[in-house]
């Protein structure tokens, strides 16, 4: 025991919650993969689809803003096998998670790109690029430095998101820290551990948003 706290308590369950933690960054990093690429080509489908195509997916971007995270979780959990789709809680986490991400993805790229001035993209169609070369090839990469700030910030919310996963019984970090909580009676040494492993995760996310940007600048 040392100033108050039980150092040897939390050293004793240290190992589990860097299990636990290890679950949470590997459904971190599939959200956040999943997001991007989903996101990205849903944004273009936004920007250079058709209007039934533009309504669908903006009904999809409100419906994923507008409802809670928890809800949606829930919803994905129990509607998924209804479909024939049947996942474990894992890949359930990460597909109610790349639900929610792909919603704000959509938005912010879709907003940085049309943030362009209409100069470049009627250059590029002059000559002879097609809308979506136009797209990918010229305003995408230079949208990149105002997507990623926006972008990340959302998607660490998303991470943080991922504390929900534990009513669908994912054993991700906050799960395991209940737990922990409810067998040993013990709540700031855990709140702790807890606190600090979520910092060194979305700080992750973070330092890795920061170093691409400085790349895009150069």
């Amino acid at each position: 025991m040392t100033g108050g706290l039980d150092t040897e308590f939390m050293l004793d369950i240290l190992p589990k919650l860097l299990r636990a933690t290890w679950i949470t960054i590997q459904i971190s990093v599939l959200t956040v993969i999943l997001s991007c690429v989903f996101g990205g080509l849903l944004s273009a489908w936004r920007i250079l689809g058709g209007r039934v195509v533009r309504a669908v997916i903006y009904g999809f971007v409100e419906f994923t803003r507008g409802v809670p995270p928890l809800v949606q979780i829930a919803l994905i959990y129990f509607a998924l096998p209804r479909f024939g789709v049947v996942l474990n809680e894992f890949w359930t986490g990460v597909a109610a998670l790349t639900f929610i991400g792909v919603g704000y993805t959509i938005e912010i790229v879709r907003s940085q790109v049309e943030s362009l001035g209409r100069g470049q993209r009627d250059a590029s169609l002059a000559l002879g690029l097609s809308p979506w070369q136009t797209l990918f090839l010229v305003l995408m990469p230079q949208a990149l430095r105002r997507i990623l700030p926006p972008l990340t910030n959302e998607l660490v919310n998303v991470i943080k998101a991922s504390a929900l996963l534990s009513v669908i019984s994912v054993n991700e970090l906050t799960k395991v820290a209940n737990e922990l909580i409810y067998i040993h009676f013990v709540v700031i040494e855990v709140l702790i551990e807890l606190t600090v492993l979520y910092l060194v995760v979305v700080g992750s996310l973070m330092w890795l948003s920061r170093w691409l940007e400085r790349r895009t600048a150069e």
